[in-house]
């Protein structure tokens, strides 16, 4: 190529020029076969790829430019080759199309770049290793180095990262009508050996013991590549688990298959297992890359952020400053507006971080995160955090003995429920009181309101009104639990798991298998090692910022003396919840960290 840079600064005619132009053409197209990896291919002729239909059409604009170009300069001395005879001949066109070629060449090449710069030195044109583990350990430098990344491959722990990871909203427990995948009762049995009990699919469903996550609400999602037209390969997996019959030695939840899509999404999907070598842990790479994009857009954004948003609003709107239920409201809303917009302008900004990090396009991400807070407000009193425990099925401890976010959880919402409730009844000493006020009632129609909070199933009849005490107990525990232990369940894990790259990957960027007859990489699959700095540096940001705890009100708030001893034993429970939780993280196995009172802020300020 450097002679050929030689003859190109002497060249003296349009002939000349053409030779010139040929012979890069012919380098360019042996430097792409030479580094296109096995099994990728462009056509040459006859049937076009899509790829060589876009370069053509694009190829076509760029005849129509350079023609009114070239009408609109033809006296132009400006790289001008009419002088002589030869460029009267027909070289033109052979000039033309050994340009189209090279340019043909060169998009190839970028497309192999943007596909393969994981493992391609383009610079050899050899490949290379995928970033080894021990590469993103190193991007941990001012920063701890995640416990998960020693045990995030281990069976146990990514079944347990279902119940105590930054996700545990997943479980749906199976009935005996639902089919669990495609997995025989030969086979189950064959899985759990490798987990030393016995037990048999049959008795498993029958006892309550099989669980799932369905990651179906991501199915439709548009395949991502910002930044950098590097491909994303989004997936919306299904995955079966099971916990160990009561005589067993040891009940924890064991993963037993994974299906990589949905049947709607790929036609016969296979069913991968933990006989499955290398595959299984690309299976398990792609339920953690789903359950990171659920994570993000529903269950933190949708669920916690844009949940409480509606209800920020009505109370400042229709509440007055000296409302009883404004003044225990107010530091539970503190920030939360502010935080909202900041993440409207910058994280799910066209281009942000969320746009560059996620699966899928930042449109389909903001869809996706406002389905899901539209089916919580929708669904009010349904979602309210023990009635969401029990609808899923994982609130027995006897078919589902560990469960970290459930156990601790219902700690934080009983003292949450006792604490509401001993503050509203000393204003509302009885039904009528409430209502007569006017201005609870008021509140309560902001968010139905269609030009409210457009909130459905609120309230105890179609119109929104609030009836009794025992309503209002709920309703106002429902939102505080959620702003606060909500909140901190699955904001804090970002920190200390999801900065992790390898065992919470936001994107994959090779495909899900297809097959189960070639083995898998893993690796292979994850984000490069910038991308995975991007992951650190905004998880770390997001999971480390603690301002306020839960119960800790500024001093003064609560001017009525009567509220005084109420908090303080709020105070008290909370005190001894932290020990409880702390006895519990000895035994589990991995400390549950998150739902700690004094780890829980009193509201969505980050």
């Amino acid at each position: 190529m450097k002679d050929t840079e030689q003859e190109i600064k002497s060249v003296d005619s349009k002939e000349y020029l053409t030779n010139i132009a040929w012979k890069i053409a012919s380098a360019a197209q042996q430097i792409t076969e030479e580094l296109s990896p096995g099994g990728v291919s462009f056509s040459v002729g006859g049937s076009e790829s899509v790829e060589d239909s876009e370069i053509e059409q694009q190829l076509r604009e760029i005849d129509e430019q350079f023609a009114n170009a070239y009408q609109s300069s033809e006296t132009s001395e400006t790289l001008d080759f009419s002088v002589g005879s030869d460029l009267e001949d027909t070289s033109g066109e052979s000039l033309d199309l050994a340009f189209k070629e090279i340019i043909k060449e060169n998009l190839k090449l970028l497309q192999l770049e943007s596909e393969e710069s994981s493992n391609v030195d383009f610079s050899t044109g050899e490949f290379q290793d995928f970033p080894s583990l021990e590469d993103y350990n190193s991007l941990f430098v001012d920063i701890r180095l995640p416990q998960i990344s020693q045990r995030f491959q281990e069976d146990l722990i990514f079944a347990y990262m279902r119940v105590a990871g930054p996700n545990p909203l997943m479980l749906q427990q199976l009935s005996e009508q639902n089919k669990p995948l495609q997995i025989t009762n030969e086979k189950y049995q064959q899985i759990i050996e490798k987990f030393e009990f016995s037990d048999s699919l049959e008795a498993a469903l029958q006892e309550g013991r099989l669980y799932q996550a369905d990651y179906s609400m991501l199915k439709n999602m548009a395949q991502g590549s910002f930044p950098n037209n590097v491909k994303k390969y989004p997936c919306a997996p299904l995955a079966l688990f099971a916990v160990p019959p009561v005589s067993s030695s040891f009940r924890s939840l064991i993963p037993v298959a994974i299906q990589c899509q949905q049947p709607s999404v790929s036609e016969n999907p296979p069913v991968f297992t933990p006989l499955d070598g290398d595959n299984w842990m690309v299976a398990k790479t792609i339920v953690q890359m789903a359950d990171s994009n659920y994570h993000e857009l529903v269950s933190h954004l949708g669920r916690t952020h844009l949940f409480v948003e509606p209800f920020v609003l009505a109370t400042k709107r229709k509440l007055p400053a000296n409302h009883k239920l404004r003044i225990l409201l107010d530091p539970h809303f503190e920030g939360t507006i502010l935080i909202n917009y900041g993440a409207h302008k910058t994280l799910i900004a066209n281009g942000g971080k969320v746009d560059q990090l996620l699966a899928s396009t930042i449109e389909d991400d903001r869809v996706i995160a406002v389905e899901g807070a539209k089916i919580y407000l929708h669904n009010f009193n349904d979602v309210m955090f023990p009635k969401t425990l029990t609808k899923q099925g994982v609130r027995n401890s006897d078919q589902l003995p560990d469960h970290p976010y459930r156990d601790d959880g219902l700690l934080i919402w009983d003292a949450i429920h006792t604490w509401v409730g001993a503050y509203l009844s000393i204003y509302y000493t009885s039904d009528q009181q409430l209502l007569e006020d006017k201005a609870l009632q008021n509140w309560a129609q902001e968010l139905v309101s269609d030009q409210g909070g457009r909130l459905k199933n609120f309230g105890e009849d179609a119109s929104g009104a609030i009836k009794t005490l025992n309503y209002l107990i709920d309703a106002v525990s429902s939102v505080i639990f959620t702003a606060s232990a909500q909140h901190a369940a699955v904001n804090f894990p970002q920190s200390e798991l999801m900065s992790y790259t390898p065992a919470f990957p936001f994107a994959i960027y090779s495909p899900a298998p297809t097959s189960s007859e070639k083995q898998g990489n893993f690796m292979s699959m994850l984000p490069s090692l910038d991308r995975s700095q991007t992951q650190i540096g905004v998880t770390y940001l997001l999971g480390s910022v603690y301002y306020t705890q839960l119960g800790q009100y500024n001093k003064g708030h609560f001017k009525d003396a009567k509220v005084m001893s109420y908090l303080g034993e709020f105070q008290n429970q909370l005190r001894d919840i932290e020990i409880e939780i702390s006895k519990r993280n000895r035994s589990r196995l991995m400390p549950y960290k998150f739902l700690l009172p004094s780890q829980i802020p009193q509201s969505i300020n980050i």
